[in-house]
């Protein structure tokens, strides 16, 4: 397999939107570009007619990270598509920062009793209530960003949203991303042989933990808010996240050595409510519908922004980055065990046409 590099992915994105946005040259024509004023002013005429409009509907949309996360990028552009799309007669508010509840646990309660609408979750916390839906925990499962997308918006991610809608109270709007993740720690990883004896803290689902067995590590569950001490005081050797939050929370002062494993394009999900959902009338349903189609690129688009702009800062600040020689290697010894998960969770199907799609 062709080594995969972050920087790599960030920079095609870049191109394709720099491409997207060029498609008019100098040569534009008198035609083209009264067009486009003409759209700039019914724009602007529509936005202003909104602002003057009484909304039929609120929904209450939260999450627990910061203002400047992808998150809160996600949901604020899930609220001005929301309102743009229905002419200002549904708007949606977002409480970030935790305002409305300190995790994604109390935030999915909070959905049960009507006090919140829109949630963004991650697919460990939904297998609680629906454990098929802890396939998209699973590490190693995605060739790159483009298989990501490709499973997501496709029949897989199609069917895993019907599974958590037939058996919740929960309706998937639409896929995120919550970074790319790889291993920080206090010695250097560069293959699987490094990795063994490697005390390292992931996910507490006894299914992820059984993949990182597999390779040889020692996982071990550790609370979030001790995983800067653990690696400081030796608790633990090792960790995983995804390069935001390595900058963010400061772990790579801890854990100064990032292995580029990159063995998680992480899933998140923008839910609502369904009993909100189906409340609605079947003109909102399509405006929450497209509203949640337009934030999705968004949220996308500055979520990839933010994984190569941390690697640059990670860098500056003397974090050390490394290529893992082998992780060909990895993923032949954790397929098997991915494969048994999967049945076991009843999930067979979906993940043979996710891997599939890696062809």
């Amino acid at each position: 397999m062709k080594k995969r590099r972050l920087v790599a992915w960030g920079l095609a994105l870049t191109m394709g939107l720099l491409a997207g946005c060029s498609g008019q040259t100098k040569t534009e024509t008198t035609t083209a570009v009264a067009a486009k004023e003409e759209k700039a002013e019914t724009a602007e005429t529509t936005a202003a007619a909104a602002a003057d409009v009484t909304p039929d509907v609120t929904l209450i949309g939260a999450h627990v990270n910061s203002d400047d996360s992808s998150f809160n990028i996600g949901m604020v552009a899930f609220a001005d598509a929301l309102k743009d799309v229905s002419g200002g007669k549904m708007v949606m508010e977002v409480h970030g920062n935790g305002e409305l509840g300190g995790d994604e646990t109390e935030l999915v309660q909070k959905m049960a009793t009507g006090t919140i609408d829109v949630v963004a979750t991650s697919p460990s916390f939904l297998a609680s209530v629906v454990p098929e839906m802890d396939l998209f925990s699973m590490p190693f499962l995605y060739k790159d960003i483009d298989h990501w997308k490709a499973v997501t918006t496709g029949e897989v991610g199609q069917s895993m949203a019907q599974i958590l809608e037939d058996k919740s109270d929960f309706k998937i709007t639409s896929y995120w991303m919550c970074g790319i993740r790889s291993i920080f720690s206090t010695k250097e990883i560069h293959n699987l042989d490094d990795l063994k004896g490697v005390k390292i803290r992931v996910h507490s689902s006894e299914n992820v933990q059984a993949i990182w067995r597999a390779l040889g590590a020692q996982p071990t569950s550790l609370a979030y808010n001790e995983l800067y001490s653990g690696l400081q005081n030796k608790v633990i050797d090792a960790a995983e996240n995804d390069l935001g939050n390595i900058l963010l929370q400061k772990f790579y002062e801890a854990g100064p050595y990032i292995a580029l494993s990159q063995h998680d394009i992480a899933t998140r999900m923008c839910i609502i409510s369904k009993d909100k959902y189906n409340s609605l009338t079947d003109e909102q349903k399509a405006w929450v519908d497209e509203a949640a189609k337009i934030s999705q690129e968004k949220q996308w688009e500055y979520d990839l922004s933010l994984t190569e702009t941390a690697q640059k800062e990670i860098e500056e600040k003397g974090g050390t980055f490394i290529e893992v020689e082998d992780i060909d290697k990895w993923i032949e010894t954790v397929t098997p065990v991915i494969e048994s998960v999967a049945e076991k969770l009843g999930v067979s199907e979906q993940y043979q046409k996710l891997v599939e799609l890696k062809k």
